[in-house]
Order: structure tokens, then C-alpha cells, then sequence
């Protein structure tokens, strides 16, 4: 069954009418109670008219020179996220560009990244959490193959064993939309609580190997789907369990770019750095040799051995 998130609870994407909540300053975005409980029941929250117009219109200029090639990203980081590396870029049909910030320092410290960085405090006020990596995706028009397959992120990064017995996970991402996303042009869509428990479902990696394609799927079958649209400006939220995913994009004349900043505890962070893993798809540290012992990696692992 997929249902609107919308249809779900108003108040999960409404903020209060006093000027207590929402974009109260230039510099702050205050959650209300019934946003931060979402998130943390659900796994995923909308929240509304979180960058002003003029705002999206600033970071759209960079977004779109990363996305056209104008400024340069090397190797894997620059990539279609739905097919094998090598693709020719006339062919993509989602054009993923990770660490951003890293190729280009003026984007550093935007207005973005001060908003999300205060609402992960409120997300998570006992943990010091700060920024672990930022990513930009656009699903070009009329590619009804743009589709991201249902996965759990911690399907992609180091589990406890393999940071040496760091055993916090807690993430928030924060996904802006910088055009309106719906069902058509292939909106987030998620397993609303399938992340509660803190276990990862088996993954399969969807090509042969890493080195064939970057992307990893899980079976969703009997599950309650709600869907995410999110409006230019708005933001959505989730966490590092629930399972997500989203659709191809059918409309022929509008793209879906998302701009990602995503924060872990710090903790977290300087153990995945210690052992290589920067969230760049040209690490050689990546999901096919954390060696954590989740089944999706020691198939793969098998296969190298066999090879």
C-alpha cells in the first residue's frame, strides 16, 4: 500500500504558527516537538519553507555548474548512480556528484549547511554531531529508469565491527529539494518505522561488483510505502535505518535535483576517516570491504575470493 505522507498527519510537516518554530532566523530552522518525534518514529520527516526563494536561487547557480560538468569532479564521484560506471554522460539518468564541498570550498559553509547543521543538534541534542558528507543528484527529465532502489544507508557504510567498536550509528540526512518533487518526477518514498529495530536487511549489490556499479537494492514486498513529496525550498529528513528509496522520473519536461548534507556523530566520523572511509565512491574502503560481517558484504567478499 503507498500512501501520501501528507495523508498521514498534517502535523508532521506543518509548523506551529507562533514564531517559535520553523525559520525563525536567518541562521535557525527550530523543529517542532511532533517534527522531531516523526523522525524518530517514523524515520523520515518533511519540513516546509526551509530556504526562502532567493536562497535556492544562490545555491541553484553552483548546483547546476557541478551537475554540467563546469566544475570538475574526478572519477566515480562524478556518476550515474543507476548504471554501470562508464556509462557515457549523454546516457545517464541520474547524475550524482558526491562531496561537493570538498571540489569546490566556496560552497562550504552555506546557508544550507548552517540550517541543517542547527537542526541536527535539536535532532540529536546529547551527541555532537557534525557533518559527514554532502552529495547533489538530479533525475533528468522523461528517464523512467532514474530510480534509486529500496536500501537502508548503513547498507552502504561501516558497521561497529569494522570502526573498531564504535556502536553509535545515529545519522539525520537532509535532502533539499531544489525543484518540487512528486510522484511523477520520482519523489523520496520509505518504510515508515522499518528502521526502529536498528537491524540491516539483506542487500544485494545490483551489478556484479563494485566495480561495475555502486548501487545496492533490497526486497520490499508486504511493506506499508508512503510517499515524500517535497515542494522547492522544503527539506526532507531520515535516518541511517529506514528503508527508502524513490522512483523514475516520467515527466517529460521536469528534473528532480536534490541537494544531501547528511551529519553523524563526531565519534562516528574521525572512525570511518580512520580506517579510509570518506563517503567518496574512489575510496578504495567501501561497502564491498568493511568486513563487518553483514551478509551483503561477505557474498561479496566470497566472490573476490573466488575469483
Amino acid at each position: 500500500m503507498v500512501t501520501a505522507e501528507a495523508g498521514r498527519s498534517n502535523k508532521n510537516n506543518l509548523s506551529s504558527s507562533t514564531k517559535r518554530y520553523g525559520r525563525v532566523s536567518k541562521e535557525e530552522y527550530i523543529l517542532t516537538p511532533e517534527q522531531i518525534r516523526c523522525f524518530h518514529r517514523d524515520g523520515c520527516a518533511t519540513l516546509p519553507d526551509v530556504l526562502s526563494e532567493d536562497e535556492v536561487v544562490d545555491l541553484e547557480k553552483t548546483v547546476n555548474q557541478f551537475l554540467n560538468r563546469d566544475i570538475p569532479v574526478p572519477g566515480k564521484d562524478f556518476c550515474d548512480m543507476s548504471k554501470q560506471f562508464g556509462t557515457p554522460f549523454e546516457e545517464w539518468s541520474i547524475v550524482n556528484c558526491m562531496l561537493p564541498t570538498k571540489y569546490h570550498p566556496p560552497f562550504r559553509n552555506n546557508i544550507y549547511e548552517k540550517l541543517s547543521a542547527c537542526m541536527a543538534r535539536q535532532l540529536y541534542p546529547d551527541l555532537e554531531m557534525t557533518k559527514d558528507y554532502d552529495q547533489l543528484l538530479n533525475k533528468r527529465p522523461g528517464k523512467k529508469d532514474a530510480v534509486f532502489p529500496w536500501h537502508q544507508d548503513m547498507g552502504y557504510w561501516p558497521g561497529p565491527k569494522a570502526l573498531g567498536g564504535v556502536t553509535e550509528t545515529s545519522t539525520c540526512t537532509f535532502s533539499l529539494a531544489i525543484d518540487d518533487s512528486d510522484v511523477y518526477n520520482g519523489c523520496l518514498r520509505y518504510v515508515p518505522g522499518s528502521g526502529t529495530a536498528k537491524e540491516l536487511r539483506a542487500h544485494k549489490p545490483l551489478g556484479e561488483s563494485r566495480d561495475d556499479a555502486h548501487a545496492l537494492t533490497i526486497d520490499v514486498q508486504g511493506d506499508e510505502v508512503v510517499l515524500a513529496p517535497c515542494k522547492r525550498g522544503w527539506v526532507t529528513i531520515h535516518d541511517e535505518y529506514v528503508v527508502h528509496g524513490s522512483g523514475g522520473n516520467s515527466d517529460p519536461d521536469r528534473q528532480r535535483r536534490t541537494y544531501v548534507v547528511a551529519y553523524r556523530p563526531k565519534t562516528v566520523v574521525d572512525a570511518e576517516r580512520s580506517i579510509g572511509f570518506t563517503h567518496s565512491h574512489n575510496d578504495q574502503v567501501n561497502w564491498d570491504t568493511f568486513h563487518d560481517g553483514e551478509e551483503h558484504r561477505l557474498k561479496q567478499q566470497n566472490t573476490n575470493e573466488e575469483k
